[in-house]
């Protein structure tokens, strides 16, 4: 007897679903999580989450937002907040989501000449902004990312730069920004999203680790966040550095190889290294430094660079 094997919905089915089919897709279903949520976080943070939720749902779409949401509540435990700094996470954690594409660029240049019903206007300015056209591949459907990856690896292209200018001059360059601006909704599923998803989960999660393992560290894991920004060359070496940092010295603490009680502190003076600008080598030689000298006092790794 032949056994019938159930095949996965196609892209185009689970694109229809995403943005014609339930409920979830209603941004009332997020601001609705929102005003649950609320009550339980700390006023001051209350702003910032919200501000987060409406301009999650214009970035991408209701789910997005709801992601953000589940998200901070982790956060948020029965018996109050878990995370001092949960105002902080939440701004860095929406400044991550949104991450920047062409897809991105287009949207803001679109809002600011006047939305879907923008005309026109010879005395706008246009924005020109400079990607790797590896970034441009991951746009893609995971798929079809991988085989032009691929093949711009082996034209030697994937570290080439590709000039994009979001214009609102004429006719034809508000076209193509309203079609490229729609092209948020094939965001999902593409390598970049998928990319930027495992990024998230992973600062989430060693930020949940050294909540067990050393609290006290726990705000300094939080700002790492902050050394990813951008685009093009600043996006790839931000994304370096906090790798470094977190391979360097927070997981194998977490994991108990690297015996450093003062993580808070080695994880402080990697991220001021990283964030003064002189490239891979002094932050390499800081945080081999820093496991050198795990015996000595919180003090002498804050004060050493």
């Amino acid at each position: 007897m032949k056994l019938r094997v159930r095949r996965p919905p196609s892209p185009f089915r689970l694109l229809k679903e995403r943005y014609f089919g339930e409920e979830t897709r209603n941004p009332r279903a997020a601001r609705n999580a929102l005003k649950r949520l609320a009550p339980r976080l700390p006023d001051d943070v209350v702003p910032i989450v919200g501000e987060a939720v409406e301009s999650l749902i214009a970035y991408q779409d209701p789910d997005y937002a709801l992601l953000y949401l589940d998200r901070i509540e982790r956060y948020v435990g029965p018996a109050g907040i878990l995370l001092p700094e949960i105002g902080e996470l939440a701004r860095l954690l929406s400044a991550r989501m949104h991450f920047e594409d062409p897809i991105r660029f287009a949207q803001l240049r679109l809002d600011a000449a006047g939305g879907a019903a923008a005309a026109p206007d010879l005395n706008s300015t246009d924005r020109t902004e400079q990607f790797r056209w590896g970034e441009i591949a991951r746009m893609l459907p995971v798929a079809a990312a991988e085989i032009a990856l691929a093949v711009l690896a082996r034209l030697g292209l994937a570290g080439r730069h590709l000039t994009l200018r979001f214009s609102a001059r004429s006719r034809f360059r508000l076209r193509f920004l309203k079609g490229l601006a729609a092209l948020r909704i094939t965001r999902p599923f593409s390598l970049r999203f998928r990319m930027e998803r495992t990024w998230v989960e992973r600062w989430l999660h060693m930020i949940d680790r050294s909540l067990l393992k050393q609290p006290e560290a726990a705000a300094e894991i939080v700002r790492t966040a902050a050394l990813i920004e951008g685009h093009g060359d600043a996006y790839r070496d931000g994304m370096a550095q906090w790798a470094a940092i977190i391979d360097g010295l927070v997981k194998p603490a977490c994991d108990g190889t690297l015996p450093m009680p003062h993580l808070g502190d080695a994880v402080r003076t990697a991220r001021r290294t990283a964030q003064a600008g002189e490239g891979s080598g002094p932050l390499a030689a800081v945080i081999a430094r820093l496991k050198a000298q795990t015996s000595g006092p919180g003090a002498a790794l804050a004060d050493g660079v």
